[in-house]
């Protein structure tokens, strides 16, 4: 056992599994293989690179500092725009809303929940696309789709029947889903990319900022919007703004798909190999500096093609069946329940809380139920600080094992986000329970909370499956994706009528399941490298990868 971790009985590398930090002790005993590592610049110089990069000039992974920076930056930019705003635009102007189209509260809620469904359902394909032809094609269809999406909702509020306006407001929202699934299921495989394992940590919590929380800053935004210039223009303002994003993608988020060939054995100070040539000894240094050029670099103008070619020869159908089969693996199993299924329920309850709090004693118009949600953003950028959490204590792990990175070595940070739901959802229940106009206040500070520990615990999820299982990472974040957004759109089914029955308890409720799902993620620390055997072996065994 190291650090808490069963160790298989096998000598063979397990993935997940790394040289990350020179430590004194490794040093020594490991000089020669380490110096045939590629290591960080500069004060990271002790890093050992994870991935070890190509000697391909093409390689995502040594494109210059500039070009990965903008390419997270209009990525991390149109998760924003695409993924994280549609969704909650219109959640505090639900009552509102639901007068002004003459409709019931749950059929304002279906307006978020089927666009949710359609994300859900077409992440397999999506999955399957990007694996296929790359990343690119997706993100850019995608930012389209969005761009389509966000006109024809526009268009539904010029119908001349309130019922028309609705089906055609149905519509749109249905199609910006398309826009969506890209952004939300592909973005932090993207990640994986670009960076490499000690990169990931605060560039994975932005993502997860704009995906799990920055909702909370569109609520404010669309709240005040919407009582002062109506629900038609908060799509008239983000026309604009998508529109710009999809440009920002054509020209500078290029294709970050890469064939990787798995990484040489490290050759050790016994085992040096020299090939002779001539009577001179050829080193496998030089030869890998002749193979590098021998590959042409492409330029800008070639990296604006949509389709770069293909990266998989497997059968779509193949593909679309292994995505499922990542079910069997009990890690995946483990991050649907602290990621998708606990994630679900902190959107879940955006739902209601204009039904909440809109009637007395809290009398909350639209925009103060949009400012609400400052609690919520105040906890997600404060969630943020959950990548470097992640990678500092990876690093202290690691440097404790003697250098050697575990993936497991992310799951600690989860204690955190148990005490912060802990006191969100126990506190915002009792609050509830007692019901009182001042009681806002604290009612949002424990929203804040529960989306701090969101933060954590999605980060943490997150990594995880870059590091341990990082070739199936697109397939596992679809899966993630398409399990999270079909829970999404169960909770606008019925999540109205229990908040009705009692909002007290229901954040109850959610607070139990919370925590005692995370009591799992102790059996996942211990057994995690085990299982990462087996599923390595597995797959080995019944889809002949190795």
């Amino acid at each position: 056992m190291t650090l808490g971790v069963l160790q298989p009985r096998t000598d063979e590398h397990v993935p997940g599994t790394e040289y990350l930090v020179d430590t004194e002790q490794t040093s020594v005993e490991h000089q020669y293989e380490h110096s045939h590592y590629k290591h960080g610049k500069g004060h990271e110089n002790n890093i050992i690179l994870v991935p070890q990069p190509s000697e391909d000039p093409n390689d995502p992974l040594l494109w210059p500092t500039w070009k990965r920076e903008s390419a997270f930056a209009f990525l991390f930019f149109n998760c924003i725009i695409f993924a994280a705003c549609p969704g909650p635009m219109i959640a505090p102007a639900t009552i509102a809303l639901s007068i002004q189209l003459e409709v019931p509260v749950k059929s304002v809620a279906e307006l978020s929940g089927y666009q949710l469904l359609i994300v859900g359902a077409l992440g397999p394909v999506v999955s399957v696309l990007a694996q296929k032809y790359g990343k690119r094609p997706q993100f850019l269809f995608a930012s389209i789709f969005g761009v389509i999406g966000t006109g024809i909702c526009i268009a539904g509020f010029d119908r001349s029947s309130l019922s028309e306006s609705y089906d055609v407001l149905l519509a749109g929202r249905m199609i910006q889903g398309l826009g969506t699934t890209a952004y939300e299921s592909l973005s932090v495989a993207a990640i994986g990319d670009m960076f490499f394992l000690h990169e990931r940590g605060l560039r994975t919590a932005l993502l997860v900022l704009t995906l799990a929380c920055l909702s909370s800053f569109v609520a404010i935004v669309a709240g005040t919007t919407f009582e002062h210039l109506g629900a038609r223009n908060l799509f008239v303002i983000l026309l604009p703004i998508q529109i710009f994003g999809t440009f920002g993608t054509f020209f500078f988020l290029p294709e970050s798909q890469f064939r990787r060939e798995p990484p040489p054995v490290p050759i050790t100070s016994s085992e040096a190999v020299k090939e002779k040539d001539g009577g001179h000894a050829v080193t496998e240094e030089a030869t890998s500096n002749d193979s590098s050029n021998a590959i042409p670099k492409r330029s800008f103008v070639q990296e604006l093609r949509i389709f770069s070619g293909t990266y998989s020869e497997d059968n779509m159908f193949k593909q679309l069946a292994r995505i499922f089969i990542h079910l069997l693996n009990p890690a995946i199993l483990w991050i649907m329940l602290v990621s998708a299924v606990l994630v679900s329920f902190f959107v879940g309850t955006a739902y209601t809380l204009a039904q909440i709090f809109t009637p007395p004693p809290y009398n909350l118009s639209v925009s103060q139920n949009g400012f609400f949600f400052t609690g919520a953003l105040i906890g997600g950028i404060m969630g943020v600080s959950a990548g470097p959490m992640c990678d500092y204590t990876a690093r202290a792990l690691a440097r404790r094992n003697k250098g050697t990175f575990e993936a497991e070595f992310r799951i600690p940070v989860c204690i955190f986000a148990v005490i912060l739901f802990a006191v969100g959802w126990f506190t915002w229940g009792w609050a509830l329970d007692h019901p009182a106009h001042n009681r806002v206040y604290l009612c949002s500070f424990c929203y804040g909370a529960i989306c701090f520990g969101t933060s954590v615990a999605s980060t943490s999820a997150g990594l995880y499956i870059l590091d341990a299982f990082r070739k199936y990472s697109t397939e596992i974040f679809i899966l993630q994706m398409m399990i999270k957004n079909f829970l999404f759109y169960a909770f606008s089914t019925f999540v109205n009528e229990f908040a009705a029955e009692g909002p007290g308890h229901m954040c109850r409720v959610f607070g139990i399941v919370t925590i005692c799902g995370f009591t799992t993620c102790v059996p996942m620390y211990v057994l995690g490298k085990k299982n990462r055997v087996w599923v390595h072996r597995m797959w080995e065994k019944y889809l002949g990868e190795k």
